[in-house]
């Protein structure tokens, strides 16, 4: 989550203690089932006064999906590549992010597309600095990665029950595996690939 969330309630300006709140809110209801009145309640504000500076729950949806596009667009880093900001908004806005483009509205498809961008800009980066191997498909690789980065998030419970601890040591724990699997591969012949290329009429 963001580092908003992460400060005690007395360090937050009123509005930030309110969309840390919501941030909060949102990631583990959605936002369809989160309330003005619950985010108000977490926040430790009255519902009249999440309205009064956000108008609406619309409106509070939105201050949260410009902060992780203002995050990933520029975390504070001007030097960061695209790979580095995209990593930071897994780290930081995972489970919101996950949550908020599962929804099938206009916020969710910008949010989404959005950070779609930043994955095609991390295929790109790759293939001019030979650090990422091409694909036949580089936009298709572009959604790969960004489907890859959020889907954990969609599993938050399960991985929780699954290590026996909280979500940040769960993903630790995955974090080799997945590594092995982006840096060495997983399957050692070609078998799957041109399963996958016969799929699409490659072969």
């Amino acid at each position: 989550m963001s580092s908003d969330t992460t400060l005690p309630w007395s360090d937050l300006k009123m509005s930030a203690r309110i969309v840390a709140a919501a941030f909060k809110r949102f990631a583990r209801n959605g936002f369809a089932a989160a309330t003005i009145r619950e985010i108000a309640a977490d926040a430790g504000v009255s519902a009249a006064l999440v309205i009064h500076h956000f108008g609406s729950k619309d409106g509070l949806r939105r201050e949260c999906n410009r902060r992780v596009v203002d995050f990933l667009r520029d975390k504070g880093r001007p030097d960061a590549s695209a790979a580095e900001r995209l990593d930071a908004v897994f780290v930081q806005y995972g489970s919101y992010a996950t949550r908020a483009v599962a929804e099938d509205s206009e916020e969710s498809r910008e949010l989404f597309d959005v950070l779609l961008g930043m994955a095609r800009a991390v295929v790109a980066e790759g293939a001019e600095s030979g650090s990422l191997r091409g694909s036949s498909d580089p936009d298709a690789q572009a959604m790969a990665l960004l489907v890859l980065g959020l889907t954990p998030f969609a599993f938050s419970a399960h991985l929780t029950r699954w290590a026996d601890a909280g979500l940040d040591a769960a993903m630790a724990r995955l974090a080799v595996p997945i590594a092995e699997i982006y840096t060495r591969g997983l399957v050692t012949d070609s078998g799957l690939l041109d399963a996958a290329m016969g799929v699409r009429g490659e072969r």
